[in-house]
């Protein structure tokens, strides 16, 4: 399996990169030949802290662990395990393919009420980033989000080549937003 591995207060040896390269064995062996589109692995020093972040991109599912140790090592040695958990769990969802019924989907987003807001909406944003848009089924979609332990997902139905989102309601169940033009 090949990654990338970024260094932010750390210096990354080559003893480091045999140890991560040793822990994500356990990982390799999970996953098939091609199933990883790319991988980074990110090495931070905080007041207190090493945080190792992993992100995996499995050809359209994305994983992320972050763990925090005084350790570096220990920090690499959870944050290993818990992607290998992660990626275990991934495989054994997608094996099983649960379909989503009706039931769980709805055809309208409850209303909010935006009255009492003291701020400007981009004086809340506190991060940004840019995703691919990935083609998927609604499946893999409750799938994926599961997976990412997210509230929502944007994707492109792969079956009507619309954007689409799935997010999660209070009760459990999924709601499905449907956008057309």
């Amino acid at each position: 399996m090949e990654y990338r591995v970024i260094g932010r207060g750390v210096d990354v040896s080559d003893a480091m990169r045999n140890y991560i390269d040793r822990r994500l064995e356990k990982v390799d062996r999970v996953l098939s030949d091609g199933d990883v589109t790319s991988m980074e692995i990110r090495l931070e020093k905080d007041a207190e802290n090493y945080i190792v972040k992993m992100v995996v991109n499995l050809r359209g599912d994305i994983i992320k662990v972050e763990e925090r140790n005084p350790d570096l090592y220990a920090a690499v040695d959870f944050a290993s395990d818990s992607l290998e958990k992660q990626v275990k769990k991934l495989r054994g969802k997608m094996r099983t393919r649960h379909k989503v019924g009706s039931r769980g989907l709805v055809e309208s987003m409850p209303k909010v009420d935006y009255s009492d807001v003291d701020q400007k909406p981009e004086d809340k944003i506190s991060s940004a980033r840019r995703v691919p848009l990935m083609p998927m089924s609604v499946e893999e979609a409750v799938l994926q989000m599961d997976a990412m332990d997210h509230m929502f997902i944007v994707f492109r139905n792969s079956e009507t080549n619309e954007i689409n989102v799935i997010y999660r309601k209070k009760e459990g169940e999924y709601g499905l937003l449907e956008l057309y033009e």
